[in-house]
């Protein structure tokens, strides 16, 4: 039981410090280019001494350096359109647009694994685009929170194709591993945009910021996460990870006085119902 509890306290810390981390996206003023690489690297960095000091397997099997390649350019197209997101609407808004993906990984998954696509599935997706029409104050890219939403969506896009690709192709891995390769190859891609002319300058503060991203908000919930998954089921993590709108939406007002429209609320609720009922169905399935 002592450990559940821990698992659960660990699973919960992950969960908020990944919803801290969308603070980011308008708490650092540099671009948001910038603001992916040096926590890439620093995330890198902080994973490699980890690994190297629980003595766990950090070389790359072989055969699989081109899809760790392509997983960290996944990842990196991930951070950078949902960072923009971020930017131009709302942390909640673009956070609980994101959240789509579960439904989408299942009505695409089943063509990759040769399954069967489910008629609840559809109903699900159904459901989640209702959701997401409702968040949306008007069909018009001119405005920044429907243009937030569809960024939002594009990164989804991206991180269900880094699962499936993870689930496909790369097995036998720690998750800690897995995301050390991913966000070296993130930080290594983004480079060069660090010495374009006029690149930004890093007083202190900025400097202070990109560390607390990288480590606190980037590498140790990921090692949290990894932690707890020893001792909790699927359908907990699931259900507990969809508590980062809400962590989100806090933080958001808190730290950037954004609101929440009643249209967000509603819509974001719809998700969230989807999302829960995919999750637990899955597990019950399994």
């Amino acid at each position: 039981m002592k450990s559940r509890q821990g698992s659960l306290v660990q699973l919960n810390i992950a969960v908020l410090l990944w919803g801290g981390t969308a603070m980011f996206a308008k708490g650092v003023a540099l671009p948001v280019e910038h603001i992916i690489c040096l926590r890439s690297l620093i995330a890198a960095a902080v994973l490699l001494l980890f690994l190297l000091a629980a003595k766990a397997r950090v070389r790359v099997k072989p055969g699989h350096h081109r899809v760790m390649a392509l997983l960290g350019l996944v990842l990196c197209l991930h951070w950078l359109t949902l960072f923009q997101a971020i930017r131009i609407s709302t942390a909640a808004v673009a956070i609980l647009a994101f959240h789509t993906y579960p439904v989408f990984t299942a009505l695409v998954e089943p063509f990759i694994f040769g399954e069967r696509l489910k008629k609840a599935d559809l109903a699900l997706a159904l459901g989640v685009f209702v959701g997401v029409l409702v968040m949306i104050p008007e069909i018009s890219l001119a405005n920044t929170t429907t243009q937030g939403i569809a960024l939002s969506i594009v990164s989804g896009l991206f991180f269900m194709a880094r699962n499936l690709m993870t689930r496909k192709y790369v097995r036998g891995y720690s998750g800690s591993a897995l995301m050390f390769w991913q966000v070296l190859v993130t930080g290594v891609l983004l480079l060069p945009v660090l010495f374009l002319p006029g690149s930004s300058e890093y007083p202190p503060r900025t400097v202070g910021l990109l560390l607390l991203l990288g480590v606190v908000f980037t590498a140790l919930p990921q090692t949290l996460f990894s932690a707890s998954m020893k001792n909790l089921s699927a359908k907990t993590v699931g259900i507990l990870a969809a508590l980062q709108p809400f962590y989100v939406a806090v933080l958001g007002y808190l730290i950037h006085d954004e609101t929440v429209t009643s249209r967000t609320v509603v819509g974001g609720l719809v998700i969230l119902a989807c999302i829960a009922f995919e999750t637990a169905r899955n597990v019950s399935e399994a």
